[in-house]
């Protein structure tokens, strides 16, 4: 077999990902597997390098070792390269590793996760983005808002720390906070929405572990639009822990549906991709069945 191709994220985590990166070759050595380190100072950098390998078919897969945003980078090369990818959780927030079970805290685990599918790679859905005039592979979220403000605070914070650091921005973006005039065009059906939040989901989790999308599943064909329509910041405050535990749905105020297509247009609010900040709105997301392949079981 044809070495494997990892991209570590150094500074993901506030740097804690250098060091399971470490664990990680490790843990391959150990299995007798080879490994090609494909790290670099930066994303475009460390995609040149990856594709440029598997342009001369010197690897067999990738291996992404960070937070969301690292598996974002990696899956937009794997997708349209149809290699397989494998995912060693090292963020903040791991959303996509969370909902395919990974360990989050075992490294070594991770790695035999990785390795007991080298023979046979899961095939999971893939949302392909249009934003801001780029196309990005993702198989996780995005939003374009409240939320999409409370991450970009979130990433900017020194402490606290994880996903309390959402929690942290939510109070701080909350007292300036208006409801957001959405023009949605799902399917083909045009609608116009007052809501405090509008994003799409291919996974359950968001923000580090809130539950946003309960019922979403990564190998249906289809996409979740979730909404948060308008309402007080007293009756936000209310709403927003029962997310953790999925427990939202109750409210009358906010609405999930599936959907394949969908276009998102605001007053051009910041748009954040699997915690990323990408663009502005408007957004507009397509949902591909099985693009990608994991290494995962």
């Amino acid at each position: 077999m044809k070495p494997l191709g990892i991209i570590v994220n150094p500074k993901a985590n506030r740097g804690k990902a250098a060091i399971i990166g470490e664990q990680v070759f490790e843990a391959f050595a150990k299995a007798g597997i080879a490994v090609i380190n494909l790290s670099a100072a930066t994303a475009l950098e460390a995609k040149k390098k990856a594709e440029e390998l598997i342009r001369l078919q010197e690897i067999s897969a990738l291996v992404a070792v960070g937070g969301d945003g690292t598996t974002q980078l990696c899956a937009g090369i794997a997708v349209p390269n149809q290699i397989p990818l494998g995912i060693v959780p090292a963020g903040s927030g791991n959303d996509q590793a969370r909902e395919l079970n990974i360990n989050l805290t075992n490294i070594p685990a991770a790695v035999k996760n990785i390795l007991d599918s080298l023979d046979s790679p899961k095939r999971v859905d893939a949302m392909k983005v249009s934003v801001s005039g780029k196309e990005i592979w993702s198989i996780g979220s995005i939003s374009a808002g409240f939320d999409a403000l409370c991450a970009t605070r979130a990433n900017s914070l020194r402490w606290p720390k994880g996903s309390n650091s959402y929690i942290a921005a939510l109070l701080l973006e909350l007292p300036s906070f208006k409801a957001i005039e959405y023009h949605l065009d799902v399917d083909g059906e045009k609608r116009v929405i007052e809501a405090m939040l509008c994003g799409v989901a291919n996974v359950k989790n968001f923000g580090g572990g809130m539950m946003i999308s309960p019922n979403s599943d990564i190998t249906d064909g289809q996409l979740e639009v979730f909404i948060l329509h308008k309402v007080s910041r007293a009756r936000l405050l209310r709403i927003f822990p029962t997310v953790y535990k999925g427990k939202h749905l109750r409210f009358p105020e906010v609405e999930i549906f599936k959907a394949k297509s969908i276009k998102i247009s605001n007053d051009n609010y910041p748009v954040t991709c699997d915690g990323e900040l990408v663009g502005k709105a408007p957004f507009s997301t397509e949902v591909h069945p099985g693009a990608l392949r994991l290494l995962c079981r």
